[in-house]
């Protein structure tokens, strides 16, 4: 491509894709229950995590909301999935979703629910975290136990984003 068929350099970026992205933790008790939690401004229950803020990365953005939710202060261990979620008539842009491990806590661990954005938090057995977390998140779910379990990350992909 001759250069006077380029973009300028504005016009290229305004021209791509851009991404809403999101950083979760896999939390689990050394009984293999997940935490789940349920925020006040939207039905359905997530994963502990959030939206990355400008400035940090995924695993700060896990580490951070892991605090901001339930008062946990834990090392964010490795990536164990990324979903990327295509545009929907909800949601104009792809997103996408890290999930990271944290080591098992001891059964019975307290959390400190951050009240103003979370109403419940709930520690259930897999197959209950993954009928309340739904067709967006069920799948992230999945895909962190799998890598937990043999040391490879997953890629996932669809169409219910779950922001």
């Amino acid at each position: 491509m001759e250069n006077d068929q380029m973009q300028p350099r504005d016009a290229w970026l305004a021209s791509l894709s851009r991404s809403y992205t999101g950083s979760a933790v896999l939390l689990t008790d050394e009984e293999g229950r997940v935490l789940v939690v349920k925020p006040n401004y939207r039905p359905g229950w997530q994963f502990v995590g959030g939206i990355i803020d400008r400035g940090e990365d995924a695993a700060e953005c896990a580490r951070r909301e892991l605090l901001e939710e339930t008062g946990l202060d834990l090392p964010v261990g490795r990536l164990l999935a990324v979903a990327w979620t295509h545009p929907t008539e909800q949601l104009n842009h792809p997103a996408v979703h890290f999930v990271f491990d944290v080591e098992p806590l001891p059964v019975g661990t307290e959390v400190a629910l951050q009240e103003s954005e979370l109403e419940e938090y709930r520690w259930v057995e897999v197959e209950e975290a993954a009928r309340l977390l739904g067709p967006a998140r069920e799948p992230r779910l999945r895909a962190a136990l799998a890598a937990r379990a043999d040391g490879v990350a997953r890629v996932i992909g669809g169409v219910v984003t779950g922001i």
